[in-house]
């Protein structure tokens, strides 16, 4: 979703605005688009790049990576 204010300048917000993927389907795109979601329908697989990092109480470092990018990787020390 574009809803929420990006965290990237400038901060703009989509108002029921949904990116999704079109391997969805057509069904699940309809009632969408029937619940009144403005949608921006991308190919397969092109969504969700993320990485994310957490250390925990006792020290230990926990990451992750989506494999969806070309540079897949988590590394901390």
């Amino acid at each position: 979703t574009e809803h929420i204010p990006s965290s990237f300048y400038p901060r703009q917000g989509k108002p029921a605005h949904l990116a999704v993927e079109d391997r969805v389907g057509e069904t699940v795109l309809a009632d969408l688009a029937r619940r009144g979601h403005a949608l921006d329908v991308r190919p397969g697989w092109s969504l969700g790049r993320l990485c994310a990092v957490a250390r925990e109480s006792d020290g230990t470092l926990k990451a992750a990576s989506s494999p969806r990018t070309e540079q897949g990787y988590a590394v901390g020390r």
